[in-house]
């Protein structure tokens, strides 16, 4: 996230890396529903010593924050979602493989070194679309995002996705806490209309940004905007 250093100068920032993904690992079988990991970021807090943080997530890490705020509202000072996966919405071809009874394991090594790859460059596109990719955020990307423990860690999590949202989706309306919506006009990986939207008609006090010309990847390519986001936040939180 490019407005993270930023963010550090003003705030005490931490950057979680969800389990398998980054540099983070995932223990065979573990459950790693939206629930699961909301549970285990609860706990990462908590041993730091966090309180009352404005949780800030995007596209899948906004689907973990709203978790976050229906399990545990009393221990958050705030949401802010950056293009957030909010409701049930189309998985990638891809990640049904890794899920091929015996043959799962098999498909993802055999087929990661093959088409990975051009899978992370098409999927970069779109996520910047209708901005260029950085060359150097590409090859970082396609280096860390083709490892095996990543491909599979990232199918489980999309495919365990939608079930979650079907039943989070249903309790939006109960939070109450300052949220900060941040939608940009031009995403192609989750329709404005269908997720932003509908969750700010969904959480009554919720504060809606919509950014023209803008796509999904908003913390690389609109960190200004991402930080008024939780400055907003912060200073909603402090009249509740």
């Amino acid at each position: 996230m490019t407005a993270f250093g930023d963010l550090a100068e003003s705030y005490r920032t931490y950057a979680f890396d969800r389990p398998g993904h980054g540099y983070s690992e995932r223990r065979n079988g573990s459950a790693t529903t939206v629930e699961d990991q909301a549970r285990l970021l609860r706990e990462a807090l908590r041993e730091l010593g966090v309180e009352k943080p404005v949780l800030v997530g995007h596209s899948w890490g906004g689907a973990l924050a709203l978790a976050m705020a229906l399990a545990h509202a009393e221990e958050l000072s705030g949401l802010v979602l950056l293009a957030p996966a909010a409701y049930p919405s189309g998985s990638p071809w891809w990640t049904a493989l890794p899920h091929i009874p015996l043959l799962g394991d098999l498909f993802v090594k055999a087929l990661t070194p093959l088409i990975g790859r051009r899978i992370v460059k098409e999927s970069l596109k779109d996520a910047y679309h209708p901005s260029p990719v950085p060359d150097d955020y590409l090859q970082a990307s396609e280096l860390l995002w083709t490892r095996p423990g990543q491909v599979r860690a990232c199918a489980r999590d999309d495919r365990s996705l939608n079930g979650s949202l079907d039943l989070l989706s249903k309790r939006y309306t109960q939070i109450q806490l300052p949220v900060v919506i941040v939608t940009g006009d031009a995403d192609l990986l989750l329709n404005p209309e269908e997720q932003s939207d509908r969750l700010h008609e969904a959480i009554p006090a919720s504060r809606l940004i919509r950014l023209t010309e803008t796509g999904h990847q908003i913390p690389q390519t609109r960190p200004d905007s991402v930080i008024e986001a939780i400055e907003t936040a912060w200073e909603l939180s402090s009249r509740s």
